[in-house]
């Protein structure tokens, strides 16, 4: 027995994955960039949603700045990915 939550991996795995392949590197993300998406989550935010967000967020960082992305997480994100979610909720 699993004290893990599937469905819990899948959304937040997804999300991983996502990210990641943006940065183009890495293999887990920090502890408070999981608690965000646990966040998300919590609020239902589809993954398509959080992932359109996040690919946005990312777009909006200058060039030079995407060149050190060894810095960027999700919570640099955070406040793109939230005006983002906010755009698209009713």
């Amino acid at each position: 027995m699993s004290l893990i939550d599937k469905n819990n991996l899948t959304y937040l795995t997804a999300v991983e994955r996502f990210f990641l392949s943006l940065k183009g590197f890495g293999q887990s993300l920090s502890a408070s960039d999981y608690h965000l998406i646990s966040q998300w989550e919590e609020r239902a935010v589809p993954v398509p949603v959080l992932c359109r967000a996040i690919e946005r967020g990312f777009s909006r960082i200058p060039m030079d700045n995407r060149s050190r992305s060894r810095k960027i997480s999700l919570a640099y994100l955070k406040d793109f990915i939230e005006q983002e979610i906010g755009a698209t909720e009713p």
